[in-house]
């Protein structure tokens, strides 16, 4: 009797957790991932960081806010683009049976995303640095291998 209680508990400890999960899933895709927002905040906190280290000019402040608020132009329809494929991805995810094409294909379409972001944000890392003098430059490369 003992034993097939303690059995039952384990079972429903497990559906729990299983139930936690889901829920923390379909969260996340309602809420559009793991604090957009925060990333954004960070960026700036680190731009401001690099600013300061660098030793910007006023006139390279303004070319760099040039080249990143035409950038947010660019990389917006992108991200909501990701958004939604991850919330897709989720819900294969969390579905009641498995569709392994799918979410590989959907995966796959993610993947894709991501590619585009990091291509754009090469590019508007060359556009920055192309403001930069030499000895900003050498600073810039010391900053960025310590941040790795």
């Amino acid at each position: 009797m003992l034993e097939k209680r303690n059995r039952m508990a384990k079972i429903v400890v497990m559906v729990c957790i299983g139930a936690v999960a889901a829920f923390a899933g379909i969260a996340q895709a309602k809420d559009g991932g793991w604090g957009a927002e925060r990333c954004g905040k960070q960026q700036r906190h680190n731009f401001n960081k690099f600013e300061n280290k660098l030793g910007l000019t006023d006139a390279q402040k303004a070319e760099a806010k040039a080249i990143f608020q035409g950038n947010k132009d660019v990389v917006k329809p992108i991200m909501t683009s990701l958004q939604a494929e991850r919330k897709n991805l989720q819900s294969l995810i969390h579905a009641d049976s498995i569709d392994e094409a799918a979410i590989r294909a959907e995966s796959a379409k993610i993947a894709e995303i991501q590619a585009d972001l990091n291509v754009n944000r090469a590019k508007s890392a060359a556009e920055f640095r192309a403001i930069l003098t030499p000895a900003q430059l050498a600073i810039l490369k010391t900053l960025q291998q310590k941040s790795y």
